[in-house]
Parts: structure tokens; C-alpha cells; sequence
């Protein structure tokens, strides 16, 4: 089995960081200025917040891998380079991780392309688990609470 977790808005507080910086278009409400973002280079993403809950959830999956029960992937959708390379630097100063299991793809519907029925995708957005789930991928929505998440992979392991 793998299971892949979603960055932001899953384990990184990605609203919260548009509101910090006021990265809030103007002209459309609640819609993300992606040119600021840009604009703010990697650091943008590497001074990212845990959502709450989420690192210590986080090392209890981790302990989960360990004992065998899956292979642990982050898959993370974004699609320019200072955007990957801010995210690297978030894992690699926050998380014991190999960074050979740090998967990017442009698009959240690319995350379809590593589902099949012996895989889990933990994610806060539609636009990710519906195209992963319609491929064949197993989904778990992520609605804001790490405890109901770290029991609902307790409880799917023991079936």
C-alpha cells in the first residue's frame, strides 16, 4: 500500500500564509494573487506553518511506515520552480524525509497518475481526490482534523 499526503492546506498552513502576506487578489474574492506569490520566491513556501495537528499526525504516520504497514509519499501539486524549490526547503528544515519520496506534479489532477487500487491519497481539495479516485486511487478528504485522519488509517490498516 502507499499512501500520499498532500502539502498545502493538508500539512502546511497555505492560507494562512496568503492572509500573513495579504497575497489576496483585489479584483475577485477569495482568490489567491499567484503573481505576489511568485514574486516572494521560495521563501513564500519554506516559512510555511504546520497546519495544526498535522506534524505531530505526521510522526505517527511516519511510525506507521516504519512498522510496514505502507510506503509514505508526499505528492504535491505547483507549477513553477521557485514554488518546488521553497517546498523542498520546507521539508528538508522541518521533517526527517527522503526527498526521493517528494513527488511534484504541475496540476492537482496529476496527482491521478500514481492512483491505483493499492493506493491512498490525503488531501484537502476535490480538484485532487476526484481525478485520483475516478484512476482507480483510494481517498481520504482532509476537513481540518489530524486525530480523525490518523484513526481513520488506524482503523482502514486493521480491515
Amino acid at each position: 500500500m502507499k499512501l500520499y499526503l498532500d502539502m498545502d492546506g493538508t500539512l502546511v498552513d497555505f492560507i494562512s500564509q496568503v492572509n500573513k502576506y495579504s497575497f489576496w487578489r483585489t479584483d475577485k474574492e477569495n482568490k489567491v494573487d499567484w503573481k505576489k506569490v511568485k514574486a516572494m520566491g521560495p521563501r513564500f513556501w519554506s516559512e510555511m506553518d504546520w497546519i495544526p495537528g498535522a506534524e505531530k499526525a505526521f510522526k505517527k504516520i511516519q511510525e506507521l511506515e516504519k512498522k510496514g504497514c505502507f510506503e509514505l509519499f508526499i505528492l504535491s501539486s505547483i507549477d513553477f520552480e521557485e514554488g518546488r524549490k521553497g517546498k523542498t526547503e520546507w521539508i528538508l528544515e522541518k521533517i526527517d524525509f527522503p526527498l526521493e519520496k517528494v513527488i511534484f506534479c504541475f496540476e492537482p489532477e496529476d496527482k491521478a497518475n500514481w492512483a491505483d487500487k493499492k493506493s491512498w491519497l490525503i488531501d484537502d481539495r476535490k480538484k485532487s481526490l476526484e481525478p485520483f479516485a475516478a484512476a482507480g486511487g483510494n481517498i481520504i478528504e482532509f476537513s481540518g482534523d489530524w486525530e480523525i485522519i490518523v484513526d481513520r488509517i488506524i482503523y482502514l490498516l486493521g480491515k
